[in-house]
């Protein structure tokens, strides 16, 4: 069994303010920390983007987006116009797994790496934030890079602060309240330490 005895470092990245981490002018100063991370593994990472137009019951579509430049510029502005304010669609979080989230699910890979980027913003302590997973293997053979990356994240975003915890991620068909689904609630308390 590939998870067994698998525990994940993690650490969130929050802010209370309204940061717009997912429009581009702000991830893009975000790419190069996450770039590292994300290289720590040799497995392919792709995004996830979940945005919809308020009163619509569906996801906007983005495609199959592999982590790549043109696909971070593709999911923070294809239905965002800041120019116009336009029909700006609701952002609720982006995903980037380390396998591919579908490899994750079917084949009972565990990932390597796990970025989400939340976005909470009727909620005062969690407003805007990273979560950040990897195997605490992984982690241990790379910690300096790690924390250095981890740093010049937080010092990017305004006024953050980096909460760190332990956790296990156990397979299943569904990731059921696992680091993937994680929610407001579990954040704060990370957060609250």
């Amino acid at each position: 069994m590939k998870w067994k005895y698998r525990t994940y470092k993690l650490w969130v990245i929050n802010t209370k303010t309204e940061a717009n981490l997912y429009l581009w002018d702000k991830w893009k100063a975000l790419l190069p920390s996450l770039d590292a991370l994300i290289n720590l593994t040799s497995e392919p990472a792709f995004i996830r983007s979940f945005q919809s137009y308020e009163f619509e019951n569906r996801w906007l579509g983005f495609g199959r987006m592999k982590w790549n430049e043109e696909s971070n510029i593709k999911w923070t502005t294809k239905y965002i116009n800041v120019k116009t304010r336009d029909k700006i669609p609701d952002f609720s979080h982006t995903e980037i797994w380390a396998p591919d989230w579908n490899r994750v699910c079917d084949e009972d890979m565990p990932p390597d790496i796990f970025v989400k980027l939340y976005n909470f913003p009727r909620l005062e302590e969690i407003k805007e934030g990273i979560i950040i997973a990897m195997p605490k293997s992984l982690y241990n053979k790379n910690k300096g890079l790690v924390e250095l990356e981890l740093t010049k994240l937080t010092n990017e975003i305004p006024g953050a602060t980096i909460s760190t915890s332990t956790r296990s991620w156990w397979p299943g068909w569904k990731i059921r309240n696992q680091i993937g689904d994680i929610n407001p609630q579990e954040i704060e308390k990370i957060i609250e330490g």
